[in-house]
């Protein structure tokens, strides 16, 4: 930015702006500043900052007697406003520092003198500024989080912005584009638009205001947070008001990271040759378990076993050492206490192991000495060029190789688009055995324990280029380096989905801020930010997590908002319009082909609108026929199906009971013709021909079960396959969130979408 976006002059001499090169007068004024060893500028130097980077501010002068205030006001007319300038008082208006329409010289000398007693002698002079008329008030600031670095807020202004707290975030820096999405994100944008008379602000000048306070934090490190406070609107103009600079000496930069090797990730998902240092008998111990994994999954590769003190283990022959196998394993896993870790990682290094995962605990989480011997173990990983995974994790999976190599408990999930890593063991193994019980596929998992030497960001990286993976999925609580991990994720996400179950992002406490901007700039609103900025698709709801995965696995993206509903009964129908409203989905008027073709099939007293209601109808086809009426439509971007499956379950337990208390030859001609009827059969071809459907519609169709319904994926050929779900709301938050990433997606010109 070489030169200030902000354009124009305002004819009415209310605002100064200045077009200049602006980080080397800027950087005179910081360096000024750090030589004096001030915490923060006072106004009058920090709108000259914000001058040389064309941010519009109210004309003034700074004065230290009675007469140059009055002077001041003489000259920039009446009325004015009056400040005290001190570098102790950060905010002024709270200790009475500021002082709104003074209208005479007489008020001024008053004023002078006023603002002089409350300064307390630790005013460096009296600010006299032009009157700005009160009107809609924003604020634009900036602090540095302490994970992703300078983050730019923009929000409802004034005195109320911390009680009102109508603000949003953005991670600098900012296209044009997403600085128009961070505008919009507040409740209040409407302000933004023609208010009470006056004209719409100039989002052109406004977006230059926020572009420069970015810039202003890339230039400058050592500025810690940037205040501007109010921003009054002009007529149409932006005006900075107030200003607010705080400085700080930059943090040290991280240390360098190990070099890694992400092409050593393939012989973690991809063994031939697989070896368990620390393998057992005893299918309860951890080197048990991930044999009984392995073996049970019926790996197709090699599998040894090393243990010195068994002869075999589940009847393979154990052999004493890694150096001792007869070919050189691709992958070990190891299983050991963790004074032997370092040992057994370095007679894989030597021994040309491309890849060691290091289940056993012990290490940074438990203390000091730990921590050290996981520094140790990570050098030796990385010196050798191995891919290392933990430790302290609970192992990795890849059902594409038929790989399972988890410890803890049994499981072998059904080949799947969806790569999956997790930041919590024990969440990842309980998603994945929730995934499998519901018959979805999840093709790689990897518990990355402790993050010793390959991190989260780093199986990002390495999913992004995997062909195998379709979706990328994570369970995240924190990182340690966010602006990498938004890169990478920028990356993936237009090209596959990436949805992310995040904890850890409440905000209880809040750090010591002297700007509106640090005291709300908590990780909950950066992480919104992130989310925003980079395509993630993001719940904290792990039910909602695996919707997300098996629908985004699964199921066309949808072109547009516009949803039909097709449902069994009413009350659920209605409870679904009224959450496509809340989800900014659209409840789409049919139109007058879709309910003719839906007639000939229901009776003369169906809801002839959307919801259908079947009302019960599941003779004749009528649930196929009107799906695909309403999947055909060019109305129509997504369907939801309600009580549909399940029903065939309901009526065949009906059946199965009525039978049970009867006695033989007993049973009443009505119940023998209902049970000659296989309802089962009926539903899973209803199932089949959504499948069908989508293939040939290339539109989402989520169905929603009558009954509880133990399998959420039935796989069809094609690309696509029917998704079931327990609730009629979380099937329509999955479809707004499947529309939002369709609208990433556009907005970034992905084609094809």
């Amino acid at each position: 930015m070489p030169e200030s976006k902000v354009r124009g002059v305002d004819p009415a001499g209310t605002v100064e702006i200045e077009h200049m090169d602006m980080r080397a007068p800027g950087r005179a004024l910081i360096e000024q500043a750090l030589a004096q060893d001030l915490a923060a500028l006072d106004e009058s130097t920090a709108k000259a900052l914000f001058r040389a980077y064309g941010i519009p501010v109210t004309p003034g002068d700074v004065v230290n007697d009675e007469e140059g205030a009055v002077a001041a006001a003489s000259r920039l007319g009446y009325p004015v406003v009056m400040k005290g300038l001190s570098r102790e008082i950060m905010h002024k208006t709270d200790a009475g520092l500021v002082l709104l329409d003074v209208d005479d010289e007489e008020a001024v000398r008053g004023a002078y003198h006023l603002l002089e007693r409350r300064g307390e002698g630790r005013l460096q002079g009296i600010l006299v500024e032009k009157m700005v008329p009160r009107s809609r008030e924003f604020v634009v600031g900036m602090s540095r989080d302490p994970q992703f670095g300078p983050v730019v807020m923009f929000g409802v202004g004034g005195v109320l912005t911390e009680a009102l707290q109508d603000v949003a975030f953005g991670v600098a820096p900012l296209s044009d584009r997403e600085v128009s999405g961070l505008l919009g994100s507040i409740r209040a944008a409407g302000l933004l638009g023609p208010f009470r008379g006056a004209p719409a602000v100039d989002k052109e000048q406004l977006t230059g205001i926020v572009e420069a306070v970015c810039q202003m934090a890339l230039d400058h490190p050592e500025i810690r947070e940037i205040d501007v406070n109010p921003v009054l609107i002009d007529g149409s103009i932006p005006v900075a008001v107030d200003a607010l600079v705080t400085l700080a000496e930059p943090p040290a930069p991280p240390e360098g990271r190990l070099p890694v090797v992400l092409s050593a990730l393939d012989a973690v998902f991809s063994p031939q040759v697989v070896a368990v240092v620390g393998a057992s008998n005893d299918p309860t111990k951890w080197g048990g378990t991930i044999m009984n994994n392995l073996l049970s999954g019926e790996f197709p590769g090699k599998v040894y076993p090393v243990n010195p003190k068994a002869g075999t283990v589940f009847g393979l022959p154990a052999f004493a050492g890694v150096d001792e196998l007869p070919q050189t394993p691709d992958l070990a896993l190891i299983a050991v206490p963790a004074r032997f870790v370092a040992g057994v990682v370095e007679a894989c290094g030597r021994q040309g192991v491309r890849a060691v995962v290091v289940i056993s605990s012990g290490f940074s989480e438990v203390s000091a000495e730990g921590a050290a011997m996981e520094r140790e173990v990570a050098r030796l990983a990385s010196d050798y060029g191995m891919a290392m995974i933990g430790p302290n994790c609970m192992g990795v999976m890849s059902s594409w190789s038929r790989l399972y190599a988890t410890g803890a408990i049994i499981m072998h999930p059904a080949t799947g688009p969806a790569s999956f890593l997790s930041q919590s063991g024990n969440m990842g193994i309980q998603l994945m055995a929730a995934a499998e019980d519901r018959k979805g596929g999840i093709g790689k998992f990897v518990g990355i324990g402790n993050e010793a030497l390959f991190d989260a960001t780093d199986l990002f990286e390495y999913f992004r280029d995997d062909p195998q993976t379709g979706v990328i999925l994570a369970y995240i609580e924190g990182f340690d380096d966010g602006r990498r991990f938004m890169e990478i994720a920028r990356q993936a996400t237009v090209e596959k989905p990436v949805i992310v179950l995040r904890s850890a992002i409440s905000d209880f406490g809040r750090k010591a801020a002297l700007s509106h901007t640090g005291a709300m700039a908590g990780s909950a609103k950066v992480y919104e930010a992130v989310v925003r900025q980079s395509g993630i698709i993001s719940t904290t709801d792990p039910d909602e997590f695996l919707d997300l995965a098996f629908s985004l696995s699964y199921m066309p993206l949808p072109k547009g908002r516009r949803v039909a509903i097709i449902t069994m009964g009413g009350g659920w129908g209605v409870l679904s319009a009224d959450e496509v409203w809340r989800t900014g989905l659209e409840l789409v008027d049919l139109p007058a082909d879709v309910i003719a073709e839906i007639s000939e099939v229901l009776p003369p007293f169906w809801s002839h609108g959307n919801p259908v209601d079947l009302v019960g109808t599941m003779t004749n086809e009528a649930p196929e026929r009107a799906v695909e009426a309403a999947v055909r439509s060019v109305a129509v971007d997504a369907v939801i199906v309600l009580g549909v499956v399940g029903q065939g379950a309901g009526r065949q337990r009906a059946i199965e009971t009525a039978r049970s208390f009867l006695v033989p030859g007993t049973v009443p001609a009505e119940l023998e013709a209902a049970s000659k009827d296989d309802y089962l059969a009926r539903e899973a071809a209803f199932i089949h021909r959504v499948g069908e459907l989508m293939n040939r519609y290339h539109k989402p169709i989520i169905n929603v079960s009558f009954t509880p319904l133990d399998q959420a994926v039935f796989q069809n050929e094609g690309a696509y396959s029917a998704v079931v779900l327990p609730s009629p709301l979380r099937s329509v938050r999955v479809v707004a969130k499947m529309a939002g990433y369709r609208d990433f997606l556009a907005s970034r010109g992905v084609a094809g979408v």
